[in-house]
């Protein structure tokens, strides 16, 4: 009989250990649960700083027209290089005019237009459209300005003919002395241009055909110039020659 009490004794103190420890783990987790409680409501509730994140996102946002090169930078994809071509390219009212920015790729673009803004295109557009003015009509009053220049090559230009063709006089003061005569196959162009009736034109006839053809035979040759005819080659019968 005593054994069977012991028995019985150790399997009592066995169910009041079981039992005292699944209270010992119960309490345990009753006290970690009322330690985490707080927090969870707390976790789940909008806090006033909390609910202005997503403003202070929209203002983290870089505005093209205004930002410095290091604000650049900070969009994905956006080196020094590329955030001084977007400032050279200033100012921009929409994505698409970043299309013009060498370097900007599509890839690039899409990664970067939720981060961008365009905010003062609009005055900078304003104000670029206000300067314009006074430059259109400096660019008018020097279009109206060249006059007297426009007059300075006609005196100085190469072509001295010109000028001496226009007045009897000066034509008159470049002809051959009486009896003089004009060896055609080596005289220049300004020599042949001395001759009645020969122009810059004709003068300059006469050396290509000279160059080409080789010289003139006789002074009738002269008549296979382009521009010499039998009327202009009566003038000229008293004042050429083809030989020394």
């Amino acid at each position: 009989m005593s054994i069977k009490k012991e028995k019985s004794m150790a399997a009592s103190r066995n169910a009041i250990a079981r039992l005292s420890l699944a209270m010992l783990t119960a309490a345990f987790l009753i006290t970690a649960w009322a330690v985490k409680a707080p927090a969870a409501p707390a976790q789940g509730k909008t806090t006033p700083a909390q609910a202005q994140m997503p403003a202070q996102g929209k203002k983290s946002q870089v505005d093209v027209n205004s930002a410095d090169a290091k604000a650049l930078e900070t969009l994905p994809g956006i080196g020094p290089v590329l955030a001084q071509r977007i400032i050279e390219g200033r100012p921009y009212k929409t994505l698409a005019d970043l299309e013009r920015v060498k370097g900007l790729s599509k890839t690039r673009l899409d990664a970067i237009k939720d981060a961008v803004t365009f905010g003062p295109a609009t005055t900078l557009a304003k104000e670029t459209s206000k300067k314009e003015p006074p430059a259109k009509s400096t660019a008018t009053a020097e279009s109206k300005a060249p006059p007297p220049t426009l007059a300075t090559p006609q005196q100085t230009g190469p072509k001295k003919d010109k000028p001496a063709s226009s007045t009897s006089t000066g034509r008159a003061s470049n002809r051959l002395a009486p009896g003089q005569k004009l060896n055609i196959n080596k005289a220049t162009a300004e020599e042949l241009d001395r001759l009645p009736g020969i122009g810059p034109a004709k003068s300059k006839a006469i050396i290509d055909y000279r160059n080409q053809n080789g010289d003139f035979k006789t002074i009738e040759d002269i008549q296979k110039v382009k521009g010499i005819k039998a009327g202009g080659f009566a003038k000229l019968t008293d004042c050429i020659k083809v030989t020394d």
